[in-house]
C-alpha cells in the first residue's frame, strides 16, 4: 500500500480559521505530513468549548481536527499581531482563510499584500456562499448551507435537521483538494494566488441527484431518496431501523426470498405498485428484531444493513476525521 503519510513534509500551512472547515482542511493536510500552524482569536477557536466536552474540557470534535497542530493565539486586530502573522505567511506554502470575506484584507493583510510578500503563497478561502451569490456576504452555518442547496428537502418531507455536518465536512475536503491541486499547479507556474469554496457549493454538490432532476422537470424523489421500496428504511420489531438498498434484481431477490415473498419481485420497478411493496416490507420487517434479521441477511449478501447508533459504529475502530483513507 502506498504510504501517503509524509507526501507533504515539505509543506507548510497556516489556518486562519474555526468550527468544522477550515480546520478540517488542515486536518487532512496535516495526516499527509504538513506542518500547519493554526492561528486562533484571543479565547480561542470557539469550537474548543462548544459543548458536549469531553474529560478535558474540550469539544471532542475539535480534539480530532486539531490535535496534530501547533496552535498560537493572536489579535490581528493589533498591529504587533499583525506583524506575526505576515512574518509566518512570508514562508509559508498554504494559507487557509475561514473568515468571513474581505476580513484580512480590513485587517491590511489583503490578498495583494500577502502574495507581494510571498508570491507562492496559495491562499484557500473557505466562505458560507461562493463569491457570485447573493448571499455571499451573510453569515452561514451548516444548517443554513443545506436548507439553501436544497439538500435538506431532497428526502421525503418534511425536512429535518441532519445528523451529520455535510456542508461543514465535505467543504473543508474540497478545499484540501483544491490545495493538492494548487500545490501541483505551482510546480509548474512557480506562482501561488487565490482559491475559494464555500459550504454551499459543497451543499450543492452534495445534492447533485436531485439537483439534476430539478433542471431536467423531474420530479426529485427518484431511485436515491425513498421513492422505491428496494431502497429504504425499515423499522423493526424492537424499535430499529434496517437500511434495504436492494437496487440490483439479485439483491431484490434475495430480500424477497428472505421475506417469503417470492411474488413482491417482479414488482421491484412498477411505479404503481411501489406503495403496495413499501407497506408489503414494512409490515415484514416489523415482525423480528433488528439482531434476528441481521442473522437472517448476514449470509445472503443483499445490501441490507442496521442502521447504527454513533456508539455502535464507534466500536469498528479509531475514527480519523482528518482522511477517510489509509496512509
Amino acid at each position: 500500500m502506498l504510504n501517503l503519510s509524509q507526501a507533504l513534509r515539505s509543506v507548510s500551512v497556516v489556518e486562519i480559521a474555526s468550527y468544522i472547515p477550515g480546520p478540517l482542511c488542515a486536518a487532512i493536510l496535516a495526516k499527509l505530513g504538513a506542518t500547519v500552524i493554526k492561528i486562533e482569536r484571543p479565547g480561542g477557536d470557539p469550537m474548543r468549548t462548544l459543548p458536549p466536552l469531553d474529560q478535558t474540557g474540550e469539544n471532542p470534535l475539535f480534539s480530532l481536527l486539531n490535535h496534530a497542530k501547533q496552535c498560537r493565539v493572536l489579535n490581528l486586530r493589533q498591529a504587533n499581531d499583525q506583524a506575526v502573522l505576515h512574518d509566518l505567511v512570508q514562508s509559508a506554502d498554504v494559507l487557509i482563510d475561514g473568515l468571513r470575506p474581505g476580513a484580512l484584507g480590513r485587517l491590511g493583510l489583503s490578498d495583494d499584500v500577502l502574495l507581494q510578500a510571498n508570491p507562492r503563497l496559495l491562499i484557500v478561502a473557505i466562505g458560507g456562499a461562493p463569491a457570485t451569490h447573493t448571499r455571499r456576504a451573510e453569515a452561514l452555518h451548516d444548517l443554513n448551507a443545506q436548507a439553501l442547496s436544497g439538500l435538506l428537502a431532497a428526502g421525503e418531507p418534511p425536512p429535518r435537521v441532519p445528523g451529520v455536518h455535510a456542508a461543514d465536512m465535505v467543504s473543508g475536503l474540497m478545499a484540501a483538494s483544491a490545495v493538492l491541486a494548487g500545490l501541483l499547479a505551482r510546480t509548474t507556474t512557480g506562482q501561488g494566488g487565490r482559491i475559494e469554496t464555500s459550504m454551499l457549493a459543497a451543499a450543492r454538490w452534495l445534492n447533485t441527484p436531485a439537483l439534476a432532476l430539478a433542471i431536467a422537470g423531474l420530479a426529485a424523489d427518484d431511485t436515491l431518496s425513498g421513492g422505491l421500496a428496494c431502497y429504504r428504511l425499515y423499522q423493526t420489531a424492537d424499535g430499529r431501523f434496517l437500511a434495504v438498498a436492494a437496487l440490483e434484481t439479485h439483491f431484490w431477490q434475495r430480500v424477497c426470498t428472505a421475506l417469503n415473498r417470492p411474488d413482491l419481485v417482479p414488482l421491484q420497478y412498477d411505479p404503481a405498485a411501489q406503495p403496495i411493496l413499501t407497506t408489503a416490507l414494512a409490515a415484514a420487517f416489523r415482525q423480528r428484531s433488528l439482531t434476528e434479521w441481521m442473522a437472517i441477511f448476514a449470509p445472503l449478501d443483499a445490501c441490507v444493513s442496521p442502521v447504527l447508533t454513533p456508539q455502535e459504529a464507534a466500536q469498528d475502530g479509531p475514527v480519523s476525521v482528518a482522511l477517510a483513507i489509509e496512509t
